[in-house]
């Protein structure tokens, strides 16, 4: 099945699921429950680390399905002022997504934020958007790369120019040649800190 841009309409069985693991991302994350998490980046505020990939005329050629022309995955630690709920500061890993699609939107990346977690077995990550937008599985390969795997999770709500609207929402799906992209680690210079999102 192609990758495709299609309207928020989803079985009620997927729409349920997805609730759930909106609500268990709602969740801080203790101190020394990071798990995963902790080896993408430190828990320490300020953390970050960035990763891309830009595909090239020769690879777009020999993946002709295949629609992402670029992407990178942007992660943070961050840890939130204190209140009555959280004394020493609310503790959160965030994501940020961006992708351009061949022939789409004259090249404006789309965007996707959220929250991520540690997976159950301990090998990955999984990052979502809030309110039923879906998500992806991340694991590192090696020191400097990660596969982000869009198939895992089958859909990833994204907008553009960072955009709430849901007029501005895309569906993007696993396709053919859209399924998992390995990207390497950007440079910490051209990595932006969270509030710079």
């Amino acid at each position: 099945m192609p990758m495709m841009l299609r309207g928020p309409a989803l079985s009620l069985a997927l729409a349920v699921g997805l609730f759930v693991a909106g609500q268990a991302l709602a969740q801080a994350i203790e101190p020394g429950k990071e798990g995963e998490l902790a080896n993408f980046i430190p828990p320490q505020a300020g953390a970050r680390a960035c990763f891309s990939r830009v595909y090239d005329a020769a690879h777009l050629k020999s993946h002709p399905k295949q629609q992402v022309t670029e992407m990178q995955f942007h992660i943070a630690y961050y840890i939130h002022d204190p209140d009555e709920f959280a004394p020493k500061g609310q503790r959160n890993y965030y994501f940020q997504l961006l992708a351009k699609l061949r022939d789409a939107q004259q090249g404006r990346p789309l965007t996707a934020m959220g929250e991520c977690r540690a997976t159950k077995d301990g090998k990955s990550i999984f990052c979502g958007v809030d309110c039923d937008g879906g998500g992806v599985i991340v694991k590192r390969s090696g020191a400097d790369k990660v596969l982000v795997d869009l198939e895992a999770m089958g859909r990833l709500r994204m907008t553009l120019d960072c955009g709430e609207d849901e007029a501005d929402a895309f569906e993007l799906t696993p396709g053919a040649d859209d399924n998992r992209f390995l990207l390497s680690k950007m440079p910490q210079a051209e990595c932006p800190a969270y509030d710079d999102w």
